[in-house]
């Protein structure tokens, strides 16, 4: 489910949650590691079980339409989609998902609530036709699944993940969820994109803490509390014209997680650590940290390289 870039940015907000004293201690802190983690995935899983919702209040929409004899396709266009879609329907089906919608116990009242809101935002009429029935008209691939499954794509692109009242939901909802919305939307909207027919099920069955890329980030954690004096130490010892209380917090917290990286994984070559953390730099930090944190880095890791303290074997030989 998860990548090891997505895996060093928790391990950074985890890190620093402990350098800002808001764990009280480093177990508290890899506790808190592995709940961000979860909710996350949770957070995947509740998009997707909103797609499904929000398509079972337009079906009962679209059947009480033709009960009252509204039949014109202008009025009903993307109405029908979303309450006749092919890949709705598989993934109403799909058990991975049943399996996490009874493990994580959403509430059912409130995504009910919420596909209301939602649904009269995007299926009304409005004007020259309906958000999705325009939306709708805009895919026109001959394969009918596919043709279903485009349909939704842009919607949930477009549309949905972004909407207003669902984001304010989830935001209200979890702290870990204001934080992640954007990669468990990114993630839920693969899965929409991928979908294919032939396949059972196209959704993420979810992670443990035995999977090679939690283990990961679970080490990286792990080394970065027990000797992140020490790695402060290597950092300060590599600024010039900078004292080490001038550095910003999420600066500091980035360079130490970084020569941990560097130190504690032999297999990881320097230059992929060097880019990794530059660019979680540009995520947390200033426009201008980019260039520093390179800078300091590519000093430490010279440094340490020329002590041995940071040896390299297989894949990290190169670079």
């Amino acid at each position: 489910m998860f990548n090891r870039r997505y895996i060093r940015e928790k391990v950074v907000q985890a890190y620093y949650g402990f350098a800002q004293g808001g764990c009280e201690s480093a177990l508290s802190c890899q506790k808190n590691f592995l709940t961000g983690l979860d909710q996350t995935a949770q957070l995947y899983y509740y998009q997707l079980g909103f797609v499904v919702t929000l398509a079972d209040y337009a079906a009962e929409q679209y059947r009480q339409a033709k009960e009252r004899g509204i039949r014109s396709q202008k009025l009903l266009e993307g109405l029908r989609m979303m309450a006749e879609n092919a890949a709705i329907e598989k993934l109403r089906r799909d058990s991975v998902l049943k399996t996490k919608t009874a493990e994580y116990r959403f509430d059912t009242q409130a995504l009910h609530d919420l596909a209301k809101s939602v649904y009269e935002s995007l299926f009304l009429n409005q004007g020259e036709g309906s958000v999705a029935g325009r939306m709708q008209a805009d895919t026109s691939d001959e394969d009918p699944f596919l043709h279903h499954r485009e349909f939704l794509r842009r919607l949930y692109k477009r549309k949905i993940s972004d909407h207003p009242a669902l984001r304010a939901y989830c935001e209200e909802h979890s702290l870990y969820w204001e934080a992640d919305y954007e990669s468990a939307c990114f993630w839920a909207y693969t899965t929409l994109a991928r979908m294919e027919e032939e396949n059972e099920t196209g959704i993420d069955e979810g992670w443990t803490v035995d999977d090679e890329v939690v283990t990961f980030g679970k080490t990286l954690l792990e080394k970065t509390l027990l000797h992140h004096d020490t790695y402060n130490r290597y950092v300060a010892e590599s600024l010039e014209n900078w004292r080490q209380e001038r550095i910003g917090i999420t600066e500091s917290v980035l360079l130490c997680v970084a020569v941990s990286e560097m130190i504690n994984f032999p297999s990881i070559p320097i230059k992929v650590s060097l880019n990794e953390y530059i660019e979680l730099s540009k995520h947390f930090c200033s426009k201008d940290s980019a260039a520093f944190v390179n800078g300091v880095l590519n000093k430490v890791a010279g440094k340490l390289k020329e002590e041995k303290v940071i040896k390299k074997s297989g894949r990290g030989l190169i670079g």
